[in-house]
């Protein structure tokens, strides 16, 4: 505003150049020079009182009652009542409201016309005239009205903006002591947080967050293939997923903020990794008191067969014992160890996920075809994905062994389903066969060793979590009109969402 107001007095000052032009007659042609020196010197002055510690609003106050006198002196230098300069007055007026103090524009005005009266009166008494008559008295009442006209709007103007301002500064402290208080509650969380806007980069994250991400950018957690499809996808307001990245494992919970531009998305990222460490040697305990319950079972399930088998191969010559056949007998006998074997080492051996993309009606039917189930029962394929991007080995031993429960716990003649279709974004399998689970059974029902048959080993649903668990995928069970389903669900990746992973796991 200042500079505005330079420019306006070196403006007048040239204006001054030009009246000492225009008017070469004037009998005041000196005083006009004198004026357009006193406004150049003034200028000066003014701009040397903003370096000094004369306070602003005195500032103020000088620089208008000067800029007022002497443009009462030049109306009076150029013709008084006909001067065409009266109207820097009103200008001046209009300027001193521009700032939120309504008494600077009151006492402009006041100042104005007085100076104005004066110069008129004062031109009048040096040219030796006869008092004003009634057109030129009521051109200078006009004149001084509109003048103290424009002060009281002017004045009214600068109240206003004085309110705002107050209002505005109000407000600023308040925002100033909140942004404070934000800053102190962000340091103060244990928790990572951070803040993306509508074009998902970063608007804000506090010390915790920086420190779990180690200098990694924030692109790596909006990358993994949940965060990804969270983010991307409409409808979805939240989603939680894990980032592992070495030993270290970060839960990932993304929810929707609003619709700001600057602060769309927040993410919390709260460091598990010793609830992991805890849960893995939890879990490696838990595997070993069961490696030890499989090693007595083993050497239980597996005598009996062969001594079964011995017992037979003794009697074997004959090829019938009392109307019973002995290579029967065997052969059953053989076949239940292989089973029992095989899905202790399925259980047992590590898994590692080796995705490719895999066609699913062939994956399917080569579980059926294996497991030998057409001759036990019916099946009801009905696949309507071509191909998905997972480890088909892993997929295959999690059919195998809920094809196999599903076989094992149907009433003799019932179907069983197989259903393998996309729901939103996601792939999901179900295996549906008649029958029921008591609620005691249904919620250990993936834990080792649990078994509703007596013949059962209790290790097939196991292997279907452990598999699912490695694989990212979740399993459930649900009974509905009398069907036992086993569904399994995961979101359906694609070659830049695995690329993703594969960078993400290291």
């Amino acid at each position: 505003m200042r500079l505005i107001l330079y420019r306006t007095l070196g403006g007048s000052t040239i204006a001054l150049a030009l009246v000492v032009w225009v008017y070469q007659n004037a009998p005041y042609q000196h005083l006009i020079v004198l004026i357009g020196g006193l406004f150049m010197l003034l200028l000066l002055l003014q701009a040397g009182l903003t370096f000094t510690a004369f306070s602003e609003r005195n500032q103020w106050v000088f620089q208008f009652a000067s800029d007022t006198l002497l443009s009462s002196g030049l109306i009076f230098a150029t013709g008084g009542i006909d001067s065409p300069f009266s109207i820097l007055l009103g200008l001046l007026i209009i300027s001193a409201g521009a700032f939120a103090w309504f008494m600077l524009p009151l006492a402009i005005t006041m100042v104005a016309c007085a100076g104005y009266l004066t110069a008129v009166y004062s031109e009048m008494w040096m040219s030796r005239e006869p008092l004003p008559d009634t057109a030129q008295a009521l051109q200078i009442l006009l004149q001084v009205s509109a003048l103290m006209l424009v002060g009281g709007i002017m004045a009214a103007i600068a109240r206003r903006h004085a309110g705002l301002r107050d209002r505005s500064d109000r407000v600023l402290r308040q925002h100033r002591k909140l942004r404070d208080l934000h800053d102190k509650l962000m340091e103060a969380m244990c928790e990572g947080v951070i803040v993306l806007d509508d074009r998902l980069e970063l608007s804000d994250m506090n010390s915790a967050a920086a420190a779990l991400l180690a200098g990694r950018p924030v692109s790596v957690l909006t990358a993994i293939p949940e965060v990804y499809h969270c983010l991307h996808q409409q409808g979805r307001h939240a989603c939680q997923c894990e980032y592992r990245h070495g030993e270290q494992v970060l839960l990932v919970a993304v929810t929707h903020l609003s619709n700001d531009a600057d602060a769309r998305w927040l993410l919390t990222l709260v460091d598990i990794s010793d609830l992991r460490q805890m849960e893995w040697q939890m879990h490696q305990q838990e595997k070993m008191a069961a490696l030890g319950q499989m090693a007595a079972m083993l050497a239980h399930e597996v005598r009996n067969p062969v001594q079964i088998m011995v017992q037979g191969l003794e009697m074997l010559p004959g090829g019938e014992v009392k109307g019973v056949n002995i290579r029967d007998i065997l052969h059953d006998e053989m076949l239940r160890l292989n089973r029992l074997v095989t899905t202790m080492l399925d259980y047992s051996q590590p898994l590692k996920r080796v995705p490719s993309l895999s066609y699913m009606p062939a994956v399917i039917r080569a579980s059926m075809q294996q497991l030998d189930m057409a001759k036990q029962c019916d099946i009801d394929m009905h696949c309507t994905l071509e191909q998905l991007l997972l480890d088909s080995d892993h997929f295959r031993l999690v059919l195998d062994n809920l094809l196999a429960n599903a076989v094992a716990n149907s009433p003799p003649g019932s179907p069983v389903g197989i259903n393998l279709d996309a729901v939103g974004d996601q792939w999901c399998l179900r295996v549906c066969n008649q029958g029921h689970i008591s609620e005691e059974m249904q919620e250990k029902l993936f834990e080792p060793f649990v078994s509703g048959r007596a013949t059962g080993i209790g290790l097939g649903l196991a292997t279907v979590k452990q598999v699912c668990d490695v694989n990212g995928w979740s399993v459930s069970v649900r009974q509905e009109d009398g069907l036992v389903c086993f569904c399994v669900s995961a979101v359906i990746e694609t070659a830049a969402d695995e690329t993703a992973r594969g960078l993400l796991h290291g």
